[in-house]
């Protein structure tokens, strides 16, 4: 996972502010899903192996990652954070903590 603690990365256009942003691809190609509401939710089907994700909640809020059983997986950190090359293989919700 990058932060903003490290050389910040600007939000993609496609994932606007207060929104946690999935892509099926590195470097946040081909929009998965965009998810503003503050509760567990399912990730779409087809998310693949790879991917990325930019977190563009307000500053300092974090979004959580569960398995398929619902378990706590990781953190993506507060806000403003990302990863350009994470893998949704062991992901099957993600709960935006507003």
């Amino acid at each position: 996972m990058k932060s903003a603690s490290t050389a910040m990365v600007a939000a993609p256009k496609d994932c606007p502010k207060g929104y946690f942003c999935g892509y099926k691809k590195a470097n946040f190609k081909e929009l998965g899903f965009r998810y503003k509401d503050c509760y567990m939710q399912e990730i779409p089907d087809g998310m693949g192996k790879g991917g990325s994700w930019y977190n563009n909640q307000t500053k300092g809020t974090p979004t959580w990652f569960y398995n398929k059983k619902k378990e706590f997986l990781s953190s993506a950190g507060g806000a403003p954070s990302w990863d350009t090359h994470g893998s949704w293989a062991p992901v099957w919700h993600v709960w935006n903590i507003c």
